[in-house]
């Protein structure tokens, strides 16, 4: 058995992948719950740890840096 994880943008995309699916006789469920990826709660828990650390930058100090980036 394999996942396949489709990320629709409307309801109406998912009815009508929702109505193929049952055509095909493909078994499915649907949740309407995002999950994170391992990547992305690798990366947010990374970013947590470097937070409590005190390793992060203030919003100023963001700006600056993005005001140089993009100049």
């Amino acid at each position: 058995m394999s996942t396949i994880t489709l990320h629709n943008e409307s309801e109406n995309q998912l009815k009508l992948i929702e109505a193929l699916l049952k055509e095909l006789n493909i078994k499915f469920e649907v949740s309407k719950k995002e999950k994170l990826t391992d990547w992305q709660q690798k990366q947010l828990q990374e970013g947590i740890d470097q937070a409590n650390r005190g390793e992060f930058f203030t919003e100023d100090e963001a700006e600056k840096i993005l005001d140089k980036c993009f100049k």
